[in-house]
């Protein structure tokens, strides 16, 4: 058998050049002392796996079926004789790979981090919820936009001008059918109750469709009427601005008009109930619920005016819980009677880009350079640097009631060019500050100056005379708007 094997091994692996006699025996006896090891190593795990799954039993053969077939083939083959030496190292080969399992390293096995390990049986039943419901690593998305996938503004406006809407006839249909409810809502406002539109879409085209109605009944009637429409989606929107809308177009501007909200408000309704028009006055406002407009005041105001005979509101809501802002008081003076105004229309006006976008990556408010970035760095600088923005606020608006005056004075006005008064006196507000133990000493004022230097709230001039002046970039509607807010 030996012999056979080695004319085989022989026969399989040619020599390349002739050898001698002599080197051809030494190299079949090296080969037969190979095979022997071999044959026997081969033979010794063969029995050995035998005979344990001869103890084992059925279970551990079912288990290891592959591996006892192999042992068996040996184990037959090699009674018979007619085993191969390339059979044999392949059998061998399985066998060493079976027996002999990789080292396990050191530590944690790599993964096992983010695996979860199976509940233990001895937890209560509170304790195991919280065990199966633990959160588990975050894991951080290694995407990125293909830099060739970006759109220039070419592109952009191509791609949006030859975009057809494949639902505009739907919605060209709902716009018919709010349309033909304007009589309805025609006969609902003169029987003393207000409108409130809600629904998915924008319904700024449905309100400036209803203005046009409103005008062309009153051209047809040939009689007068007064429309005011209001867009509550614009950020820089005040109660001040509404309300000095509203009294120019009821009185004309040619009227004086209180520089405070709450006057103003007072002025308008006595002067309704003093002189009634001829015609009730509509106010359509664009986005009632929108964020500048959700003040208390502003919507207690606005209830005031819609609570009056002479003034009748139609509003749009955008929000689904625009009525947990009112109260009941404040419901029962707007009298809304709701209409489902889908359109499904895009806001293209209501919607702030810059802001949402902020809101999505969590920064809403904290933009410098209007009033909500201000009322974000004031909440977080301490009681002594509000107080001394609220005076700073203050005298600049009373500077600007007294350049109101100036106006109407030749003689102040030309004082007040000379002096070239505009903002705070710095000695003056420092005065103030002092009074009102906001600070002690110059020091103390100037590190809370530097606060709003740093964040852009103030601006500092010097006039023709040399006198430095700290001045509030805002408008005086924001100015008032902000110092209510640093009041309450």
């Amino acid at each position: 058998m030996k012999r056979k094997r080695t004319q085989d091994a022989a026969q399989r692996t040619p020599s390349k050049r002739a050898r001698p006699e002599s080197e051809d025996d030494d190299d079949e006896r090296v080969n037969d002392t190979k095979l022997n090891g071999t044959n026997r190593s081969a033979r010794r795990k063969s029995t050995r796996r035998i005979v344990d799954q001869t103890i084992a039993g059925d279970g551990s053969e079912n288990e290891s079926s592959e591996d006892g077939i192999i042992a068996q083939q040996i184990w037959d083959e090699d009674e018979n004789g007619e085993i191969t030496v390339s059979e044999q190292d392949e059998d061998d080969e399985q066998l060493l790979h079976a027996e002999s399992p990789s080292k396990r390293r050191r530590g944690r096995p790599k993964g096992s981090k983010n695996k979860r390990q199976e509940t233990p049986q001895e937890l209560p039943p509170h304790e195991r919820y919280f065990w199966d419901n633990r959160p588990g690593a975050s894991k951080t998305s290694a995407n990125s936009l293909n830099a060739h996938l970006l759109l220039n503004h070419d592109e952009y406006f191509d791609f949006s001008q030859s975009y057809h809407d494949s639902h505009q006839h739907s919605k060209d249909f709902l716009f018919s059918l709010h349309q033909s409810s304007f009589l309805q809502w025609d006969f609902e406002l003169s029987n003393g109750f207000n409108l409130c539109l809600y629904g998915y879409g924008s319904k700024q085209a449905v309100i400036y469709s209803y203005a046009e109605h409103l005008q062309d009944t009153a051209h047809q009637a040939k009689t007068p009427m007064k429309i005011v429409i209001v867009n509550g989606y614009e950020s820089s929107i005040t109660l001040q601005e509404i309300l000095s809308t509203i009294a120019s177009t009821l009185f004309g501007r040619h009227l004086k008009l209180p520089a405070h909200p709450p006057a103003l408000l007072q002025l308008i309704l006595e002067t309704l109930n003093e002189k009634p028009p001829t015609q009730p006055t509509h106010i359509l406002i664009n986005s009632l619920d929108a964020q500048p407009l959700r003040r208390p005041v502003i919507h207690s105001s606005l209830a005031s005016l819609a609570a009056h005979p002479s003034i009748r509101i139609v509003a749009t809501c955008d929000t689904p819980n625009f009525p947990l802002m009112w109260d009941v008081t404040i419901k029962r003076q707007f009298r809304f009677l709701f209409h489902d105004c889908t359109t499904f229309e895009c806001y293209e006006h209501e919607i702030d880009v810059v802001e949402s976008v902020n809101t999505l990556l969590g920064r809403s408010g904290r933009r410098i350079g209007g009033r909500d970035g201000v009322g974000y760095v004031l909440r977080s600088l301490p009681e002594n640097a509000r107080s001394l923005y609220r005076i700073l606020v203050a005298e600049q608006l009373a500077v600007a009631a007294l350049g109101d005056d100036i106006q109407e004075d030749p003689g102040l006005q030309e004082k007040a060019a000379s002096d070239g008064a505009a903002g705070v006196e710095f000695r003056i507000l420092y005065h103030k500050a002092r009074e009102e133990l906001v600070c002690s000493t110059e020091h103390q004022f100037r590190t809370l100056l530097k606060e709003f230097y740093d964040h852009q709230m103030i601006e500092s001039r010097r006039d023709t005379l040399g006198i430095e002046r700290l001045i509030v970039p805002f408008r005086t509607e924001e100015l008032e708007g902000l110092l209510e807010d640093l009041v309450e």
